[in-house]
């Protein structure tokens, strides 16, 4: 049965078994295993226990905001196919209606298996790159922090299909940091990045068409490693989309082998 629990105490083996498997380990437990044992201390997260015949079989962590009708799964840990069932058949029995996301390991295939017969939307494989110095290339581009003075211009231009909105990002401006590029006093690129956590990711990077290849993209990656200092940062690229990894390594950043990841959404 599936059981909500407050502390991992008795899991321990359970998850470094399941972890040193490359099929089954969890893509947001190798980037960060504070995804998992920080989730207690964190708002709106749940973690869950599938006991079968007093064994542990199944870890699952979520982040759940009912006034959104929205639910992403942090971390799922379990080899078992009985354990994601059983927690299908409890989301669908508690919360209908709610769009629910996953960040799965492409290699786990029973939970992918699973997801392809709750029709779910899978977007292509992402490359896990970690920014592991910035570039020694100088840039006399024009980027700059957000300003109100960009504000309706940065919001006009941003990507209007995601969960982080402009409006949101800036409502969240003790997690986000917004990088600008200005060229003659018009908006033309703009980065979303947090910079609040040990490590952080940029969550929008947007340039318009015609000043695509000028190095704007570059300039802004980098500007964003400089000021996160001491802590890392981390991001998914499509493995098929050769042009914006090449934009990401001339930034800074290096492919990580072994811990791509697919995203997957579905409608309970």
């Amino acid at each position: 049965m599936l059981e909500e629990i407050t502390s991992l105490d008795r899991c321990e083996a359970f998850i470094n078994e399941v972890c040193s498997d490359t099929n089954y380990v969890d893509p947001h437990y190798l980037y960060d295993s504070n995804n998992l044992y920080g989730a207690f201390a964190k708002r709106d997260q749940h973690i869950y226990a599938y006991v079968e015949d007093g064994k542990i079989n199944g870890i699952f962590a979520f982040l759940i905001l009912p006034t959104e009708k929205y639910i992403e799964m942090i971390i799922g840990l379990s080899k078992s196919e009985h354990a994601y069932n059983e927690l299908f058949e409890y989301l669908e029995k508690n919360y209908k209606g709610y769009r629910c996301d996953f960040v799965i390991n492409p290699k786990n295939i029973l939970l992918k298996n699973i997801l392809t017969s709750k029709n779910a939307i899978f977007e292509n494989e992402q490359q896990r790159m970690i920014a592991k110095s910035t570039t020694n290339k100088e840039y006399t581009l024009d980027v700059q922090l957000y300003s109100k003075r960009w504000k309706q211009a940065y919001i006009d231009m941003h990507v209007k299909e995601t969960y982080w909105t402009a409006e949101k990002v800036l409502s969240a401006l003790d997690r986000f940091r917004v990088f600008l590029a200005i060229h003659q006093e018009q908006l033309v690129g703009y980065l979303d990045v947090t910079y609040a956590y040990k490590q952080n990711e940029p969550y929008s990077l947007i340039v318009l068409p015609e000043y695509q290849n000028l190095g704007y993209e570059q300039a802004l990656l980098s500007k964003a490693i400089q000021m996160n200092g001491i802590n890392t940062m981390m991001t998914l690229v499509d493995v098929n989309a050769k042009e914006e990894i090449r934009i990401y390594e001339e930034a800074g950043f290096e492919r990580i082998k072994g811990q791509n990841s697919v995203f997957a959404t579905i409608t309970i």
